[in-house]
């Protein structure tokens, strides 16, 4: 199911870059729906969101990334990876998705009939970056094996549940890199790691 091409073919259109209508909240609900209701078709299933969440998560997310933006405009690719991954680590710790008819267009054992909620709000992120990245920086976004193992799929939702910041390591796994998963939400952290 996972097409990144099509799934950023559906992103809402703006006039303004990436990087900035992702801070925009009606951007950003805009292309969550959307991306809800394409991934729903695909998976052969209906999801449900609750608006109020999804606000609160877009809220502490902008949060989250103004005070962990780095000062030095040298760390500002590597920032641009990290971001996406804060945006998952609150979708997980206040999950705005609710499955309201089971998948039945989809892989079975795949980690989108084992956590839809999840596995959408993981290709939503890596959507909108790989959107971004390549406006950006004209790159292609290379996406790990790891998108595709139900093992590393059932870690991550019994790790997040314990602990949401797991969810930022999860995704900078799928663009593989090794997440400090001492501290994976914190960019500081990963980025002196990446350094040594």
């Amino acid at each position: 199911m996972f097409d990144l091409c099509q799934l950023i073919s559906h992103l809402p259109p703006t006039n303004k870059p990436l990087r900035i209508a992702a801070r925009q909240l009606h951007w950003f609900r805009t292309a969550f729906e959307a991306h809800a209701a394409l991934c729903g078709e695909l998976m052969g299933c209906r999801f449900q969101i609750d608006e109020l969440k999804l606000a609160r998560v877009f809220v502490r997310w902008l949060k989250n990334i103004e005070q962990q933006r780095p000062a030095q405009k040298t760390e500002r690719r590597e920032f641009f990876e990290f971001a996406p991954s804060l945006m998952l680590s609150e979708l997980i710790a206040d999950m705005p998705l609710k499955t309201t008819k089971p998948p039945q267009q989809v892989v079975q054992g795949s980690a989108a009939e084992f956590w839809p909620e999840g596995y959408v709000a993981t290709t939503f992120c890596l959507t909108v970056y790989a959107a971004t990245m390549d406006q950006e920086f004209h790159t292609q976004v290379e996406i790990n094996k790891v998108i595709d193992d139900l093992r590393s799929w059932w870690s991550f939702r019994e790790n997040a549940n314990e602990d949401t910041s797991y969810a930022a390591g999860f995704f900078q796994r799928v663009l593989g890199h090794e997440p400090n998963w001492s501290m994976p939400a914190n960019f500081s952290a990963r980025y002196q790691r990446n350094l040594i």
